[in-house]
């Protein structure tokens, strides 16, 4: 998984202040004509109630005794729990003639039906997370959108249950949907018509790993090398069509593969881009990003984000998620395996799980010339940065077993910042006791080799494993940073590859921020509860001009700002995008409320900066350390 807080965005930030016919992308396969035991299950789009969708099963018979059915509690990649149990009502079960059996909730996940032999099928009201009260809690890019006659986001661990016992029966998956809305998934298709399709699943995890876009056509398919690659948008105003994204994602798809080489194996992988709206984007809290699975990913993001910005953002977030197909798709554990859906039984490596993505996420992007070194070296330091809100002492094997609890999960996000740096200094270990000759990627290339989909390493052996096809200098670091309590002395391992951390001014990329992700301004609400941009800071070129903390911001280089509510939101959030395109000796205005008077402040736009630790070369670098830095950095 991969998500981004809205205020991590550039130019679409200010606005979140403001609170193939598709079937000819479908799978399809002979395997739900073999004899096997098979859940029957039924979805009708077309009859939508309040945002509600009725979802019901269909077991064969169970022999005796009681029956229980869960909606899953936690599911693969996103290490929370989620308790998609709550999302249902009305849940019926009834018997051959059609006469309701006792039903007993357990909890809020689990249901009872002690007349289990006379069970024939069950049925419930499921709600949908994009407008529910309880969806807040829940990652869009792993929620549900229903949208009669419009969109429906299915992710199905977000709709369809499980018996006990049946996590690995078979589900064959009947929607009816509207003439005008095509399916979109990497999920098997055994038949299509223009109101039904009929899908496959060998077990519950499929269901889980396989959502469906039901959507108007907008989409694109194309091929890298031997991979069918294809992406599916929803824009709901529809600013942004599926042919916007293509060269940027085959630019990107080209380059992982040729960085995988033979790690990879993926024949196919689809990309579910469900774009949403202010108000949507305003519910789930500014969250946006991607949720991982075998063959695919789903996507959401803001639609107000404009196409050039939205290219780099799919770069960033996709190629996460396509790198997930190594690991922990392809490189994976028993508890990963063997997937508890109701109790948060967890690996203790995320390290790799998540922490190798993100780092291979970044590492191919300058390996293949995507960025240049500049561009990777701010990316490293702003996770060095980043990685000191978090506890640097928590031994991250400790918080991988642990994080669905506190005070371990308040502590996730930073896999994406320690975990990739933790890949960067095993990689630049490898390459200096190879002599530049592997890394950290030739030690997944054979982990992929010998696992894979079907077979998961014992979670206790991985950095025995690890070590034996390196060196004892990867042990230590392995007992020392990832299982102990000490913080990495990151400057230690740049120094190897001629690169030190340094105290230096580090250009913003736009006047209007306090470091390359914070706004200077926040949406509070006053007195009378409307909300206001409020200063929040001010960076050097603010000062200058005349911003002080508490200001009110009422005109904006000369345009007056609207009423801070949704159907603005466009407006304001291009007004403060175009700053991003200011020269430094143009002159700019504004107009604030202060202490009940207004100001009018000018200036020049200049340039912003801010103290950092950057990553610099070595001005006494020796030949040895460049050419293994080289070889990090470039395979070469």
């Amino acid at each position: 998984m991969n998500f981004y807080s809205f205020k991590n965005h550039l130019l679409a930030l200010f606005a979140g202040l403001l609170l193939l016919q598709g079937c000819a992308t479908l799978r399809t396969n002979d395997t739900a004509n073999k004899k096997t035991k098979i859940i029957e299950t039924h979805i009708d789009l077309n009859n939508v109630v309040d945002d509600r969708l009725v979802v019901s099963l269909d077991p064969m018979p169970f022999p005796k005794g009681e029956v229980i059915f869960y909606m899953p509690s936690v599911i693969p990649g996103t290490y929370e729990y989620s308790n998609f149990g709550r999302f249902v009502t009305d849940f019926k079960a009834f018997d051959n003639d059609n006469q309701l059996l006792e039903v007993v909730r357990e909890n809020k996940n689990t249901w009872k039906i002690s007349e289990g032999k006379k069970l024939d099928r069950i049925s419930y009201l499921i709600d949908d997370t994009f407008d529910s009260e309880d969806g807040k809690e829940i990652y869009p890019m792993g929620g549900t959108k229903i949208e009669k006659d419009e969109v429906f986001l299915l992710n199905l661990h977000g709709m369809v249950g499980y018996f006990d016992g049946g996590k690995e029966w078979s589900y064959r998956l009947s929607i009816d949907s509207p003439e005008d809305l095509v399916p979109f998934s990497s999920l098997q298709s055994v038949s299509h018509s223009p109101t039904k399709d009929v899908f496959f699943a060998k077990r519950y995890f499929n269901i889980i790993d396989d959502p469906i876009l039901f959507s108007e056509e907008n989409s694109i398919s194309f091929k890298v090398d031997d991979i069918e690659v294809s992406l599916a948008v929803y824009s709901p105003t529809g600013a942004h069509n599926a042919e916007d994204f293509k060269q940027t994602l085959v630019d990107m798809m080209s380059a992982q593969k040729a960085f995988l080489g033979a790690a990879n194996n993926t024949k196919s992988y689809d990309i579910l881009l469900l774009l949403m709206s202010m108000e949507e984007l305003q519910h789930y809290g500014g969250v946006q990003g991607a949720l991982e699975h075998h063959t695919s990913t789903t996507v959401v993001f803001f639609e107000g984000i404009d196409k050039e910005s939205l290219k780099t953002y799919l770069t960033d977030v996709v190629s996460h998620e396509f790198f997930h197909t190594l690991t922990p798709l392809n490189i994976h554990s028993e508890q990963v395996h063997y997937f508890n859906y109701n109790k948060g039984v967890m690996s203790k490596h995320l390290w790799m799980y998540e922490g190798t993505t993100e780092y291979f996420a970044n590492l191919f992007q300058v390996q293949q010339k995507l960025i240049d070194e500049a561009d990777f070296y701010t990316r490293i330091s702003e996770k060095i940065t980043s990685s000191k809100n978090f506890d640097a002492t928590m031994p991250f094997t400790l918080m991988s077993t642990n994080i669905v609890d506190e005070p371990y999960a308040k502590n996730y996000q930073n896999v994406y910042y320690k975990g990739a740096l933790i890949n960067m200094c095993l990689d630049i270990i490898i390459r200096e006791q190879s002599g530049g000759v592997r890394g950290i990627l030739s030690v997944m290339q054979a982990l992929a080799k010998k696992y894979g989909v079907d077979k998961p390493f014992t979670d206790n052996d991985l950095f025995d494993e690890i070590v034996s096809m390196t060196y004892s200098e990867v042990r230590t670091f392995i007992e020392t940073y990832i299982e102990g309590e000490t913080p990495i002395p990151y400057n230690n391992f740049l120094t190897k590859v001629g690169l030190e951390l340094m105290d230096k001014d580090a250009q913003l990329p736009g006047i209007v921020l306090l470091d390359n992700r914070t706004p200077f301004i926040s949406s509070t609400p006053n007195e009378d509860g409307v909300p206001e941009l409020v200063v929040v800071g001010v960076n050097n070129r603010l000062e200058a001009i005349g911003f002080k903390a508490g200001d009110v911001l009422r005109v904006f280089n000369g345009t007056e700002l609207p009423e801070l509510n949704g159907p603005n939101a466009s407006m304001v959030n291009q007004l403060f995008g175009s700053s991003f395109a200011w020269t430094p000796d143009q002159e700019v205005t504004f107009e604030v409320d202060r202490n009940g008077e207004r100001v009018a402040l000018a200036g020049t736009v200049g340039v912003a900066v801010v103290p950092a630790k950057g990553i610099g070369e070595m001005a006494n670098a020796t030949a040895a350390q460049r050419a293994l830095r080289n070889a990090w950095m470039h395979n070469k």
